[in-house]
């Protein structure tokens, strides 16, 4: 089994542990030097509510069963630092693993890129579990080689500890486990005893070890087997019609939702709400199983609907998993990696693009890296089935590095033979063109490059709105929404005019001086904020031009076609309006906030296509999702009263809702009922104080019903409410510290007051409301 030595016969015998120390040294080093402090709470907060008592049967399901037990024995620092102690063992497994099947070169090799590797780096300060399950399947199959062929009981025993560990840390792993007894059953079939007696122990010992973690969550907080880590919420998140393959995409009215009841007891709330929209569609009290198999059910009914699509979206998320961008699905991370931007550090693109390069040199000189190939494999089948992220990928980065391995040592012995150099080095070239080649890669990798400086803006807008300091706040709102003009979909936005066109006007002035206008994603953006700033002749051409891109935030899609139908439809061409949601659904079919507009138009058209695209919309999409959707296409078509009996359809299912009860608010203000609307309203921003509720369609109701009710301390409230999120600063302090007057004992304007008595106006010219004369 041992391959022949690339490296000279050594006569320091403790040179490789030396260098194999070294290695371990500077990784630990760099790891607890550059990230000293641990990241992300959802397992931490998770622990402390387990040993309280006080994490429900359906949250336990929600999270990796032996991380979860590890956080409660280990408190964050302690924890953070053991991950960063494991990582250092990889590297001694990687070595193991490379040195036994290919070289000592390649073992070298790859211990050395994963010791300065980013995400390797930057797990092992998130608490999260993908760093362990790397280390856990990296020293199984370390095990398994050293031990090959002749598999004796210990190190098979052992290996499938660490694969039952694997398993337990996140179920996939028992995708390795499996693979792994299949090459132990080739690897001894020779051997009549081993080939059947070493593969069926590690199986058996592999699935007790990854059970046992399981049952002791059960034991203690009851959850379900067949929920355990909410399986058909993260299914149906990477796969649905709308998603990219890079990232998860769960329904924005559900995220919007999570905001809403965001706390230290909700850790990942968004698992827990799948399964109560889930029972809500159904009207049944549906077990974590059951909700979880609901999710399944949409996806299958994705790939039935609409095959082409969904194979082309795992055709993504396998381009995205081989030679993809980093995808930091986590705010923290993404922040300290831009921290580590500053060091010579390897990035996973640049290490999947040279192992891939590896590979294919590899398999042209028949390398016998079956072993490492079967790892890759077995690591990417969580993504290709759920969805890439930088984290997802952290298990395939060893079968990446021993791969490289492979290709430096080839070139070390090819050094002398010219034609076999040039091989590898076109191989490598070749390679390293493929995100150019594939659009909807270098789409992403364009998307990233525009949101770097979102962190710092971020925290400007955030810390300038605490001030009261709109005037700043409104500059980093221009500079969030230059780079991603759908930030506002969950920020905070109050006291900053960002419906105003001259704010999307500023904001693409500035998106086109930063970014420039060469590709179509950064066409697209220029698109959709030309269209907010009330210059459909400007943005309809962009638009057309950046055909071919598409992108999404959550299920929100992020489509040129999408863009030209709503400009066409506020210049009074509906029959075009409809024509471009068609081709948005001939172009990728299923995507929710096409379909729901298509059944808009359709309906407003006397369109027979409707039908089809209505029993699609529902058979994709949970019916909150959907019917919140159509309601809000139905409102822009001009069908207020389609809109307010969809609006309430999902209130009746789901009550406290604050996006459908703003619906519901927007939907009555168009029909003239003007008290009703207001009293939505206000439901809606007391459930959701943060979020960005456009005030543009409440304003004819708010107008009213202050002309109304001049003297009712509430109206008079939510006016000064709704008027500082318009950016009428001034307007906002007069009604509040009138509302203050006519309520005196009201802490809640009291501080209102206080806060708007120093407050900066945000320097935006915001036209005044409509006037209204008070009812005879």
């Amino acid at each position: 089994m041992n391959a022949s030595p690339s490296l000279p016969p050594l006569s320091r015998p403790w040179l490789v542990p030396g260098v194999l120390i070294f290695l371990c040294v500077l990784h630990v080093a760099l790891g607890l030097g550059l990230l000293p402090g641990w990241m992300f709470g959802k397992y931490p907060d998770s622990a402390r509510m387990l040993a309280a008592g006080r994490l429900s049967p359906e949250q336990g399901a929600d999270f990796s069963p032996l991380y979860l037990l590890l956080n409660v024995l280990l408190s964050p620092g302690p924890l953070r630092i053991l991950q960063s102690l494991a990582g250092a063992g990889g590297l001694v497994a990687v070595y193991v693993l490379g040195a036994r099947l290919v070289s000592r070169t390649a073992g070298l090799v790859a211990a050395a890129l994963l010791a300065v590797t980013v995400p390797v780096l930057l797990y092992e300060a998130t608490l999260e579990p993908d760093l362990l399950v790397m280390v856990f399947n990296l020293a199984a199959l370390a095990l398994l080689a050293a031990a090959s062929p002749g598999f004796r009981m210990p190190a098979v025993v052992g290996a499938g500890v660490l694969l039952g560990l694997s398993g337990a840390t996140r179920p996939t792993g028992l995708f390795i486990l499996g693979f792994a007894a299949l090459w132990v059953a080739r690897e001894a079939w020779r051997d009549r005893l081993r080939r059947f007696l070493a593969p069926a122990v590690l199986l058996g010992v592999g699935f007790v070890a990854s059970a046992l973690p399981t049952f002791v969550v059960r034991a203690k907080v009851g959850s379900q087997l067949g929920a355990t880590m909410s399986a058909g919420a993260v299914l149906h998140m990477g796969n649905r019609p709308e998603g990219t393959g890079l990232g998860a995409q769960p329904p924005t009215l559900l995220k919007q939702y999570e905001a809403q009841l965001r706390s230290p007891d909700r850790p990942d709330f968004a698992h827990h709400l799948y399964r109560e929209f889930a029972r809500a569609d159904t009207g049944q009290a549906l077990s974590p199983a059951d909700a979880e198999l609901f999710w399944v059910k949409k996806t299958v009914a994705f790939a039935r609907w609409e095959p082409g699509s969904f194979l082309g979206l795992v055709g993504r998320k396998l381009a995205f998993f081989l030679f993809g961008p980093d995808g930091h699905d986590l705010v923290e991370v993404r922040r300290a990696e831009a921290r580590l931007g500053a060091w010579p550090l390897v990035s996973a693109q640049v290490l999947g693009l040279w192992g891939l390069a590896g590979l294919l040199v590899a398999l042209w000189r028949r390398e016998r890296v079956g072993l490492v190939l079967m790892y890759l494999v077995a690591s990417s089948v969580l993504a290709l089935g759920f969805y890439v992220v930088s984290r997802y990928r952290v298990a395939a980065l060893p079968a990446w590095a021993l791969l490289v391995g492979v290709l430096v040592s080839t070139v070390f012995q090819a050094r002398r033979r010219p034609r076999e150099l040039a091989v590898c080095v076109g191989l490598v070239v070749a390679v390293c063109t493929l995100p150019v080649l594939f659009p909807f890669v270098r789409d992403v990798q364009r998307q990233l490059e525009r949101g770097e400086t979102n962190a710092a803006d971020g925290g400007a807008l955030a810390s300038a709105l605490a001030a009261g300091r709109y005037d700043e706040a409104t500059r980093a709102f221009v500079r969030l929404q230059a780079a991603q003009p759908f930030t506002a979909l969950l920020r905070n936005v109050r006291g900053v005019p960002f419906e105003s066109p001259e704010v999307a006007a500023q904001s693409a002035a500035l998106s086109l001086e930063r970014f420039g206008a060469d590709t179509p994603m950064d066409l697209f953006f220029m698109a959709e904020l030309a269209r907010r700033a009330g210059k459909c002749e400007q943005a309809l051409p962009a638009a057309r031009a950046a055909a071919g891109f598409r992108g999404v935030l959550y299920d929100t899609s992020l489509d040129p076609r999408l863009v030209a139908a709503r400009c066409e439809l506020a210049q009074g061409d509906r029959t075009g309006a409809l024509a471009d949601a068609a081709r948005s659904l001939e172009e990728r079919g299923g995507t929710l906030d096409a379909l729901a507009f298509a059944v808009a138009a359709a309906e407003a058209l006397g369109d027979p296509r409707r039908e089809t695209w209505e029993q699609e919309l529902f058979a994709l999409h949970d019916s909150l999702d959907a019917r919140h959707a159509r309601g809000s296409a139905r409102l822009l078509w001009g069908h207020a009263a389609g809109a307010l009996a969809d609006a309430e359809g999902v209130l009746a299912l789901f009550p406290e809702l604050a996006p459908t009860e703003y619906l519901r608010a927007s939907a009555l203000a168009a029909l003239g009922r003007h008290e009703e609307a207001v009293r939505s309203y206000t439901v809606a921003l007391q459930r959701t104080p943060t979020a960005a509720f456009p005030t543009g369609p409440m304003e004819q109701a708010v107008a009213a019903r202050l002309a109304e009710a001049p003297d009712a301390w509430r109206v008079v409230a939510l006016a000064a409410e709704h008027h500082l999120r318009a950016g009428r600063l001034e307007l906002a302090r007069t009604l509040y510290a009138r509302a203050l007057s006519l309520s005196p004992k009201d802490a809640g304007l009291a501080r209102a007051v206080r806060e708007l008595e120093a407050a900066r106006p945000s320097g935006i010219t915001v036209p005044p409301p409509p006037q209204v004369s008070a009812a005879p």
